[in-house]
């Protein structure tokens, strides 16, 4: 395949991720919002928990625009970034991994899928 084929993945790839941060952070916070109704707790901690949540979207969305550059400067030729689209592809497909394990929930499957796309192309644009 080509350096240009799998920049254009790698992108996709990041862009799925980036993606991923809106699904993230409001469709999934009405099943976050749904199972806080029935738990009592004091406002701290209820302000903590969306905080936390909105920064792990936020994360999401950073990680998404990290992969997408990556692609664009490999597109461009240069191994720039790739390191860095390595190591977010290890960290999803580590949670996946481990989040499928504990939680036996397929949703986690997309974790490891999109951590084993963006490690794969990036992997094989620093080999091209």
């Amino acid at each position: 395949m080509s350096r240009k084929l799998f920049s254009i993945l790698l992108g996709l790839t990041g862009l799925l991720i980036a993606l991923g941060a809106f699904g993230h952070s409001f469709m999934g916070r009405k099943t976050l919002d749904a199972g806080l109704a029935h738990v009592a707790l004091d406002v701290h901690t209820d302000k903590l928990i969306y905080l936390v949540w909105y920064f792990c979207g936020g994360c999401m969305l950073v990680f998404g625009l990290l992969v997408i550059v990556s692609a664009w400067y490999a597109w461009r030729g240069e191994n720039r970034g790739l390191s860095v689209c390595g190591l977010i592809g290890i960290f999803y497909l580590l949670v996946g991994v481990l989040s499928l394990a504990y939680m036996r929930e397929p949703f986690w499957a997309v974790f490891v899928i999109l951590g084993g796309l963006a490690l794969i192309f990036s992997l094989a644009l620093r080999m091209a």
